[in-house]
């Protein structure tokens, strides 16, 4: 017979640990141990206990394949992190800790798979092979200090299915005023013998042996107990054999009868085999299991995208053109790689690393735990996620912002982040002293309240999409996950809007900040370096960085203007220029480049940053930039977005979705659909929009909707209800209010999405926003802006593009041939060179270059800021900013 590396297999109990070293394939021991365990004791001293184990089995060789240990649950098995609390204090010093990275480390197996299993799982994979089972469908059930389970399907275990709890196993599922574990675990049948005598006994072994009438009462109530919880399960299971191990099994004669009396008929179709040699099968179970466990890919695809990471270093070249990586200076250091983040924090005794959700917070781990190493630090690693609610109740409890399975929208969430973790849970993650450094980290770490060196990793929001649909990363709390719709909604209603507050109120604190987009190569910069680069930001131009998508109607004016862009994705039709939700900055040091979320610029000042707007919108930026570019592409859908008072009532937006069609370019037969005519029968339009989303009959758009021409530098204006969509061959800056997903598509030209799926489209939303009056001459006259030359002078003129009554923003074009002055007069200024080759805008001796079609900002605390052209012809320059009497 082929022989196999070696294994070990291990059961680890509360007061002891049994171990086997397998070297046959058939599972044959070659050499056990047993030694005393203390449950209670410190996380080094356990950690210490079942690497001692290890060792003995290894007889001084390192060549084991696999380690596969049974331990007790609540556990996080597929990561080897301990989450055992409330029982009785065994293993809590344990609680959070990653026992499998501390046991590579202590054993030195860093190359062999030690694979952590649950007990009854083990037990049924063991008993499997041990007893030949050949059944169908097998129910495997451990009674002892714990109710164990587990479920076989043609000799697979199962971890979900139907036909089973949706945790995986009994343990948790209601029997009488309690849970299964309550009633089938030693401690019933301990509690129920101190209720009736009123005196206690220490075992089930000694209840048996010292009074067999009061053994036989309590027992035979137990094993009825039992059939009457067994009975659904193992009719639902369609179970063929029930398999039961444990220290209780011996005594089935005494409750054996009970169960098979409470399942009736089943009795005779059940097979029920009795496990006396429960140890050995676990271990060798918990062997097999490690054996088989896949290990995770590191191959994975961890993005899914055609657009390119930022790169880690900047380019000193100006290409006179439109720049995708646009970068802020501070003279600041921006340090590369994780082992200058090691070298810098290996003196710490605790570090606290929090990062918004998104970071692949294991792969991060592992990055910094090797280079750790090469410090020659024992590191224990805590897992903040073991503090979290069970999903169960998250799901629960953010209901009522996710609107059911709508694919787009729900209702922002207005709790915490600490809503989403279990305080009795945060007080049990206590670093051990025994460790070099005691690191607890994931998103919410610093919840723990444990002081230490705080780290926080962020990560861009492109990037979390791009995982997101890769499928590397699931939401807050989340157990798996979701549908990509339906992960990006709870992405923004519920996860980015408690993580963003949990994020402003660590900034003060921030001793490290980290940039986590680049997984294999980070860089970051010191807490007090970056909040000195955020204060110079806030006094001076400068430009966030955008990020691209296609779309079905996307077109192909961004792939020529924009050369760095790649030029092999099928068409680009948004360029997120300032969405700043979604927008980061990037700071460029030692010409490192480090990428954070444009929100620290309000978190660490809005009143710098926005001005007489900050009391009105606090920490939310009120303005948005992007592109719309339809070249050689399609018409937008026919939509609307919602009136204010619709958009705080169901989607608790402090502010809606008020847009323009500021048009950048256009070829001579571009036009956009604007208002309805002046003959519009509301119902007429709603059947119209009904039957196309129903019957596919295509809508006589025009017979509702008027078009108009679009041309160079006119000014379209859509205020929320306004029934709108540009047309083909447009390239459009929208210049509107932030909110950004509320669009109500009513009709969308009988067509599919880039993925072949139909677009989500709102009739009834729509309908109860439409404004019906905007119609006619009206649109001519309010949503078209006519121009307004407000000054001119030799070489230049501002030009007022008069926005519609309930905009809360205005609009200025400058065009000018060589330089002009403008004032913030303390509101926050969003601009484009919408004209020209290349401008400098400068304040106080400082000044930076920006190009044709790009966004940037100047901070109401600039003042004063002077533009130069320094391209050839005129350069026209939009300017947008929060109307005074809206502040």
């Amino acid at each position: 017979m082929k022989r196999r590396n070696r294994k070990i297999g291990m059961d680890v109990g509360g007061s002891h640990i049994s171990a086997t070293l397998i070297s046959e394939i058939d599972g044959e021991p070659a050499l056990k141990t047993r030694i005393a365990l203390n449950s209670h004791d410190s996380a080094h001293n356990i950690i210490v206990a079942l690497g001692n184990c290890i060792k003995e089995l290894l007889t001084g060789k390192n060549d084991v394949e696999t380690v596969g240990i049974a331990f007790p649950g609540p556990f996080d098995y597929e990561k080897g992190i301990c989450a055992v609390m409330n029982v009785g204090g065994k293993f809590e010093k344990t609680f959070g800790l990653h026992m499998e990275q501390a046991l590579k480390d202590f054993t030195g197996l860093h190359n062999t798979r030690i694979k952590f299993s649950n007990d009854a799982h083990c037990f049924a994979a063991g008993a499997s092979q041990l007893h030949q089972l050949k059944s169908k469908r097998t129910v495997f059930i451990t009674l002892g200090t714990g109710f164990g389970s587990a479920f076989m399907l043609d000799g697979v275990l199962l971890h979900n299915h139907p036909d089973i709890p949706s945790s995986g196993g009994f343990y948790d599922q209601d029997f009488s005023d309690a849970k299964a574990d309550d009633y089938f675990s030693t401690r019933w049948i301990l509690n129920t013998y101190a209720e009736i005598t009123g005196t206690t006994i220490s075992s089930v072994k000694d209840l048996v042996e010292s009074d067999a009438d009061i053994a036989h009462t309590i027992l035979s109530q137990y094993g009825e107990n039992i059939g009457r919880f067994l009975l659904p399960w193992l009719q639902k299971f369609q179970c063929d054999e029930l398999v039961i191990g444990g220290n209780i099994a011996k005594a089935f004669p005494l409750f054996g009868p009970s169960i098979k009396r409470e399942i009736g008929s089943l009795a005779d179709s059940i097979h029920i085999e009795l496990c006396e040699d429960t140890e050995n099968c676990i271990i060798t179970g918990a062997a097999i299991l490690a054996d088989n466990h896949q290990l995770s890919n590191s191959n994975k695809t961890m993005r899914k995208t055609s657009q390119e990471l930022l790169p880690s270093s900047a380019s000193s070249t100006d290409t006179g053109i439109y720049d995708i990586y646009p970068s802020f200076s501070s003279g600041e250091n921006v340090y590369k790689g994780f082992a200058s983040l090691a070298a810098d924090v290996r003196n710490e005794k605790v570090i606290v690393i929090d990062g918004y959700g998104g970071v692949l917070w294991e792969e991060f781990r592992e990055q910094l735990h090797t280079a750790l190493r090469a410090e020659n630090k024992n590191v224990f690693w805590y897992d903040i996620n073991t503090c979290l609610k069970p999903a169960t109740e998250i799901d629960a409890m953010i209901a009522g912002s996710l609107n059911g399975d709508d694919p787009v929208f729900g209702k922002r969430y207005t709790g915490d982040l600490s809503d989403f973790f279990d305080e009795k849970k945060l007080n049990l993650i206590s670093p051990d002293p025994a460790a070099d450094i005691s690191i607890i980290y994931g998103t919410g770490a610093a919840l723990a309240g444990v002081k230490g060196k705080l780290l926080y990793a962020d990560v861009p929001k492109n990037e979390i999409q791009y995982r997101m649909r890769a499928g590397s990363i699931t939401n807050l709390g989340a157990s798996n996950t979701a549908e990509h719709s339906q992960m990006y909604k709870r992405f923004y209603f519920v996860d980015w809007p408690v993580l963003s507050h949990h994020k402003a109120k660590l900034l003060p604190h921030i001793n490290t900040i980290i940039d986590e987009q680049r997984i294999q190569e980070i860089t970051w910069m010191n807490g007090d370096a970056f909040r000195s680069t955020l204060n110079q930001m806030l006094e001076q131009p400068f430009r966030a960085r955008p990020w691209f998508e296609a779309g079905i109607w996307g077109g192909d004016w961004m792939k020529k203007h924009i050369p760095q862009l790649n030029q092999d994705e099928i068409n680009y039709a948004w360029s997120f220029e300032l969405i700043t939700p979604e927008n980061g900055i990037v700071i460029e040091g030692e010409n490192n480049l480090l990428e954070v979320s444009f929100d620290y610029l309000l978190y660490a000042d809005n009143q710098k940053l926005l001005g007489k707007a900050a009391e009105r919108f606090g920490t939310e930026f009120p303005i948005r930039f992007d592109f719309l570019d339809t070249f050689d592409g399609g018409n937008l859908s026919i939509q609307c977005h919602p009136r204010p008072a619709y958009a705080k009532e169901h989607f608790g937006e402090n502010f809606t979705q008020d847009e323009t069609y500021y048009i950048l370019d256009c070829e001579l037969d571009a036009n956009v659909y604007l208002g309805f005519q002046d003959q519009i029968d509301p119902e007429e339009f709603k059947t119209a929009l009904i039957a196309a989303q129903e019957n596919g009959i295509e809508m006589e758009v025009e017979k509702y909707v008027q078009k108009f021409p679009a041309h160079k530098h006119d000014l379209f204006l859509i205020p929320s209800g306004t029934i709108h969509a540009s047309g083909k061959n447009n390239m459009v800056l929208e210049i509107s209010s932030t909110p950004y997903i509320f669009t109500f598509k009513q009709y969308d030209w009988q067509r599919v999405g880039l993925n072949g799926q139909p677009r989500p489209i709102n009739i009834e939303h729509g309908m109860n926003n439409l404004c019906f009056d905007r119609k006619g001459d009206y649109v001519v006259n309010k949503l078209i802006s006519h121009p307004i030359v407000e000054e001119e002078w030799e070489g230049g003129r501002k030009i007022q593009l008069p926005t519609h009554e309930e905009h809360f923003y205005c609009v200025y074009r400058y065009e000018f041939t060589d330089s002009i002055r403008i004032n913030t007069n303390n509101q926050c200024h969003i601009c484009m060179l919408v004209e020209g080759e290349k401008i400098s805008v400068g304040s106080d001796g400082k000044s930076a270059d920006f190009h044709y079609a790009e966004t940037f900002v100047v901070p109401a605390a600039t003042g004063n800021y002077e533009i130069t052209n320094k391209g050839n012809g005129s350069a026209f320059v939009v300017v947008a900013y929060v109307k005074d009497e809206y502040c």
